[in-house]
């Protein structure tokens, strides 16, 4: 986030009445968000019945971005922050296609059949696995992943080319005991081909090791 937005957002205030649960204990307010304690610079507090909470905060555990224009006096609430402030429409119905490679990289990733090698391209590199495998080799199941934000890298030598900020959740690997749920911010490269999408590389951008991860109400899934 840029810092013109921070300034005057950790002290901004909400009532929550949201996806976050706050639990009052021994005088200490926590914050809970898909099961999960958010640590907060600015304490929660109860007033006349309400308990409020700092916006900044509870915004970036939902995923969402925060902005605050000093001129109009408005804090304004993405519920898909924009990274890179690209404008992709351009690509139109074709991210039905990026989507798809996406969903079926992820698929083989967890099943382990063969067929992967065809979703990318010969130079395809990668810190997210190894290069040469392509995919994951041990069984560190995908739990959930979405697109983020994306933006176009390509130039005027090689212009079908362009990057996704992906979110993964997965498990750590499920043959060792005990094992851990991490969230990935993956990097991935996506090169048109003739009106074929292949990944071009997959980089790690960001690690986060959860206790646990809510897929949807009524499902929270628990490493072990």
């Amino acid at each position: 986030m840029k810092n013109k937005f921070l300034i005057g957002l950790t002290v901004l205030m909400i009532s929550i009445l949201l996806c976050g649960t706050v639990f009052a204990a021994t005088g200490k307010i926590k914050i809970i968000v898909d099961g999960k304690e958010v640590a907060t610079d600015v304490a929660p507090k109860n007033e006349k019945g309400r308990v409020l909470v700092p916006i900044s905060t509870i915004s970036k555990a939902l995923g969402s971005g925060v902005q605050w224009n000093a001129k109009a006096q408005s804090v304004i609430i993405n519920s898909k922050p924009d990274i890179w402030n690209d404008d992709l429409n351009f690509i139109n119905t074709h991210i039905i296609d990026i989507r798809n490679l996406f969903h079926s990289y992820f698929n083989y990733y967890d099943t382990k059949e063969t067929g992967y090698a065809d979703l990318v391209t010969p130079t395809f590199k990668s810190d997210f696995v190894d290069p040469k495998t392509i995919i994951s080799k041990i069984q560190d199941k995908i739990i959930d992943y979405r697109i983020v934000d994306a933006k176009y890298i390509g130039t005027l030598e090689d212009p079908y080319r362009y990057k996704f900020r992906v979110e993964v959740v997965k498990f750590s690997n499920m043959e060792v005991i005990p094992n851990h749920i991490e969230k990935l911010q993956l990097d991935i490269d996506v090169f048109d081909k003739k009106g074929v999408y292949l990944i071009d590389g997959i980089w790690v951008k960001g690690k986060e090791v959860m206790n646990s991860y809510t897929v949807f109400p009524g499902l929270t899934l628990e490493g072990r």
